[in-house]
């Protein structure tokens, strides 16, 4: 289409359109296995915008595909036309009314964000599927979505009371207002859908079968009560083919005070599906299965879990009771330990009271199913057949033929899931770059389809139907499917809303637009900047899209630069995505060295929480710097990156000089000029070196104890703030140990996060060279500096491959963990002072990460409050740039008031650049946790 005409509309709008190449991709895939490329992509502001595009869509025959999170598992937010999403502007909690329980959001706003706004209230929001920190609940709205408490709270429907909704036509209309119209009055769809449903009561009330969790097709049952209209459950689950969401209105619950978890492990999977029978009367909150084929995959992929999971169990129950009173959830839970005993189903259960026990036990199923996508190989756990629902009085029917299916094809795959409700997630482990896997997709999904059916149940329980299951509608219902077609034909005449979900018949279509399919050839070339061990192309390919790296709450440090523009560029994912199109073919050769494709690229400031807390483990910060260095090989670094990464340099030779600068630096119009001719902000303070270099302050060898350390000091400690290097060549050796501080060059890090990786591997080797024969002399290689630890513990591996960087990488070691076992056992002076305590990024990804906090927390006299906050904002030299400054400022002030609301003396940071931003934002000293360890030592011999 003319790019005059996406101008008409982009005129017409006050949100954003899209459609590079490069914006197309990124919108081209969610949490499933498909992959469409739009032809447009639009952000809108508020409901006219969404109107307009609708119109422009109809006048252009362009299909229309909404968008909440982007982490379904069936498909449904992709489309070839025009992709509206709702999380970059519409995403606004619009109010909370606790008098009411009520809550008022847009479509873009997150569960995680309502459960944060709701803390303390009393008040929740039941349903709490396994994505609900980052889903939308626009998004949820279109799934139904439920959880794992949904046996006993129900679906999003249960809890939807009005819904501001878009139809194909641009009519707006409210559907708690379309309820209090009598149906003679009733506007037009709207009548004659009514009249449908009157017309055709009894096939739809008696068409469903017998399950209570069902979104397979439309849900019309119920469509009119007492004369009215209510659509409130036929929009729930409807998948985004019916209208268009812009306002949701829900109630609330009061919340549970008191819960209990029983345990049972189990020889069978027959006694523990009688379990379930015999506990569901109980009324419990929700019934947890893990199943053999998934206990066997974590025993064998994880040793830790291979010693908390028995040996010689078939599956595991987690049972959850919740009430008002503690007594009640206890006695409910006892009952179930009574009752297993009795009917002789176990003798292997254990009752969870408190908060530390159930968090024992719920960190077996918490760790377990993340391994699924963490396994080594071409075969990835897949969403395909993972959202069967039977009645619970056939699940061992169920079970018993899932297994018979894949072992039949000689597929593995894990079950587990929402048992109480019959609900199973069985996950078949697959490469769709395989045709003969590919050719399996539909065989399974047949065979499941017929044993499901045969047992009376759907395969879309909870996720939709989306691209994998539409294509069993007609068959799951052969007297409503017509009735199906007709709703979509009233709402949506012009079939512009997601036309090819839900009444769409095409039978292989779960086989159509893959992600990875047989057409896949990415072409993995040569000459890459940095070592990638397993291959720079399977690096790309670990990201499966689930979307958890765009969590905006502090539940996640992953992406500070996403969480506060909500820019789809700035997640993680969109890194992957861009990436895996360069190499597939999708974008060309050249576009690797493309500003646009490098202004997503560096969307990563490279903090790495994302290479922690992803599900897959995809190290998005290394294929960002893979993808900037060879951008810069190319091109070279700009003057700004030349003197950001210069510390060492400036210390060096300038240290006296810059001392003389830092009065002139005050001047606003020296300031102003400094940002013209370096690229850093003129907001920002002027960091002066000092007089003398910390090489200059202390002796290169120190102490005469048994044990032998390197003090890698860093650019910072070394040339800028000394004090840290002299507090720590003091705590080491009050604590008898030897302290070597060579001369040393910077550790590259800010270097090669430049893209300067040439440059970055010539400090490597120069520092290694500096040491010579010492490191294999020493026990450990000590660092004050978070950044330098992760740079001597993981980057330097990156530049070069030799085994004097595994050994560096095996004796690194962060001063907190070194010191603190030592000076508990010397005696610590108390040390009277408050501190609020921000852990770096860097640190957050290391060994060990609470070394720090747990330091603090035994220092006598000390007051410790350990903050849960986001990224500081600066990362590293990223906030020093006038370009980031203002971006930058913002995301720190989350943590200054964190810091404010402590009330603490000082602030406490292991990170230089933490340090800096803490220090220019906040109004209090910022202290390195070796000072306060070296203060409460100062007088002990």
């Amino acid at each position: 289409m003319l790019t005059a005409e996406f101008e008409s509309l982009a005129s017409q709008i006050d949100g954003d359109l899209a459609r590079t190449p490069i914006d197309r991709c990124m919108l081209a895939t969610d949490a499933s296995i498909f992959s469409i490329r739009p032809e447009a992509v639009v952000y809108p502001r508020h409901t006219r915008d969404v109107v307009a595009t609708l119109e422009f869509a109809r006048c252009h025959g362009l299909s229309v595909h909404p968008r909440g999170a982007g982490s379904g598992l069936c498909g449904s937010a992709l489309g070839r036309g025009m992709v509206v999403d709702f999380t970059r502007h519409m995403n606004r909690l619009i109010r909370i009314d606790r008098d009411a329980k009520t809550v008022e959001c847009e479509p873009g706003y997150r569960l995680g964000e309502m459960d944060a706004a709701l803390a303390g209230s009393g008040l929740f929001f039941p349903p709490d599927p396994s994505s609900g920190e980052y889903a939308s609940l626009g998004g949820m709205v279109a799934t139904n979505a439920s959880g794992a408490h949904a046996v006993k709270y129900g679906n999003v429907a249960d809890y939807l009371m009005d819904a501001e909704v878009v139809l194909a036509s641009g009519q707006m209309v409210s559907l708690a207002a379309l309820s209090t119209i009598p149906m003679g009055e009733l506007p037009d769809p709207f009548g004659r859908l009514a009249q449908c449903y009157l017309d055709h009561r009894e096939t739809i009330e008696t068409g469903y079968p017998a399950v209570s969790h069902n979104v397979a097709g439309y849900n019309l049952r119920g469509l009119v009560k007492d004369g009215r209209l209510h659509l409130q459950h036929l929009f729930c689950g409807a998948e985004g083919t019916l209208g268009i969401a812009t306002r949701l209105k829900f109630r609330l619950m009061d919340k549970p005070a008191h819960d209990s978890l029983v345990v049972a492990f189990f020889d069978t999977i027959h006694k523990a599906a009688r379990a379930v029978q015999a506990i569901l009367p109980m009324q419990p909150a929700g019934i947890e299965v893990m199943d053999k084929s998934l206990l066997e995959l974590a025993r064998a992929s994880d040793p830790l879990l291979g010693r908390r999971i028995p040996a010689g169990i078939d599956n595991v129950l987690m049972v959850e009771f919740d009430g008002r009173r503690s007594e009640e959830t206890e006695a409910l839970g006892r009952q179930v330990l009574a009752l297993l005993a009795a009917r002789e189903l176990t003798n292997d259960a254990h009752l969870a009271i408190s908060s530390q026990e159930k968090a024992r036990f719920w960190s077996i199923r918490k760790a377990a199913v993340p391994i699924l996508y963490k396994l080594k190989g071409e075969k990835k756990i897949l969403a395909l057949i993972e959202d069967a629902v039977v009645p619970t009085d056939r699940l061992v029917d169920y079970f018993t033929g899932i297994y018979s299916l894949l072992n039949q094809h000689q597929v593995r795959f894990v079950v587990y899931g929402h048992i109480a409700k019959g609900l199973l997630h069985t996950r078949p482990l697959l490469n769709l770059k395989d045709p003969a896997d590919v050719g399996l997709l539909k065989t399974l999904a047949d065979g499941v389809f017929d044993l499901v059916s045969g047992l009376g149940g759907v395969v879309s329980g909870e996720h939709g139907d989306g691209r994998l299951r539409s294509a069993y509608v007609r068959r799951q219902y052969p007297a409503l499917f017509p009735l199906f077609r007709e709703t979509k034909r009233l709402l949506d005449p012009d079939n512009l809303l997601n036309p090819e979900i839900k009444t769409a018949s095409t039978a292989d279509q779960m086989m159509r637009h893959l992600r990875y399919g047989t057409g896949y050839r990415p072409q993995d070339s040569t000459g890459r900047c940095l070592n990638w061990p397993s291959g720079w192309q399977a690096a790309i390919e670990r990201c499966h899209g689930c979307t958890k790296c765009t969590t905006v709450t502090t539940a996640t440090r992953m992406c500070p630069i996403y969480k506060f523009t909500r820019q789809e560029a700035a997640a993680p994912k969109a890194k992957a995505n861009v990436l895996r199109a360069l190499i597939s073919g999708a974008l060309d050769d050249g576009a690797l060295y493309q500003k646009a494709f490098q202004a997503v690229i560096d969307q990563c400031v490279g903090c790495g929480s994302c290479r922690l807390e992803c599900p897959s483990n995809v190290d998005i910060p290394k294929l960002a710097l893979e993808a900037r260095a060879a951008y810069v090989r190319r091109f070279g670094p700009t003057l700004h990156s030349r003197l950001v990464t210069g510390v060492e340099t400036l210390g060096r030779y300038g240290g006296r000089l810059s001392g003389g600068l830092a009065p002139v630096m005050r001047f606003a119009f020296a300031r102003r000029a400094g940002e013209l001719l370096t690229g850093v902000s003129r907001h920002r303070p002027f960091v002066a070196m000092a007089r003398e270099s910390l090489f200059r302050q202390v002796p290169q060898v120190a102490g005469s104890g048994g044990k032998r350390v390197i003090y890698f000091s860093g650019c910072y400690a070394g040339y800028i703030r000394p004090d840290i290097g002299r507090a720590l060549v003091r705590t080491l050796t009050r604590l008898g140990m030897t302290v070597y501080t060579p001369a040393q060059h910077c550790c590259g890090l800010p270097l090669l996060t430049k893209g300067m990786a040439d440059e970055a591997r010539e400090k490597v080797r120069r520092n290694l060279a500096r040491w010579g024969d010492l490191l294999s002399r020493v026990d450990y290689v000590v660092v004050t500096c978070s950044s330098c630890g992760l740079a001597l513990l993981q980057e330097w591996g990156y530049l070069l491959n030799t085994p004097l960087i595994r050994q560096v990488a095996d004796k690194v070691i962060h001063f907190s963990r070194l010191v603190q076992p030592a000076m508990a056992a010397a005696g610590m002076r108390p040390v009277n002072l408050s501190a609020a305590y921000h852990q770096p990024c860097h640190l957050k990804i290391q060994p060990d990460p609470q070394c720090t906090a747990s330091l603090m927390g035994s220092v006598p006299g000390l007051t410790l409050a350990t903050l849960k906050s986001h990224c500081c904002g600066m990362a590293g030299t990223w906030g020093l740039a006038a370009k980031n400054e203002s971006l930058s400022r913002t995301i720190g002030n989350h943590l200054m008031s964190l810091i404010d609301s402590s009330g603490a003396d000082v602030a406490v940071t292991d990170c230089p650049t933490c340090e800096m931003q803490m220090a220019q934002l906040g109004g209090r000293p910022v202290m390195h946790p070796v000072e306060i360890a070296a203060r409460c030592l100062d007088g002990i011999s």
